[in-house]
């Protein structure tokens, strides 16, 4: 699934008072980091999660790799901060309004 800017713009905006409730620490994306986001995007469907990593281009990498591997929708990355969206089709929390 494909998102327009409008309704990434949406649920940036949606997630302006979420706090990261996933992150990715030293050791990467290993495989209890991507349980807790698929946990996370089933029960939110939009969940926002933060990169321990100071390089920008490692961030970035393992932002896509967690979203890859979570097979979610990466909205948007600021800074050590990235913004993901999963449809869940039976529980329609996020992907209801859009």
């Amino acid at each position: 699934m494909e998102l327009a800017n409008k309704q990434k713009a949406k649920l940036k905006s949606m997630a302006q008072h979420l706090n990261a409730i996933v992150r990715i620490g030293d050791k990467g994306v290993t495989p209890t980091v991507i349980n807790s986001m698929n946990e996370a995007l089933k029960a939110r469907e939009l969940v926002k999660l933060s990169v321990a990593h100071s390089d920008r281009n490692v961030r970035k990498e393992l932002i896509r790799e967690l979203a890859e591997a979570s097979d979610a929708i990466l909205v948007n990355i600021i800074g050590k901060t990235a913004l993901l969206f999963k449809v869940n089709p039976d529980n329609p929390v996020v992907s209801k309004t859009l």
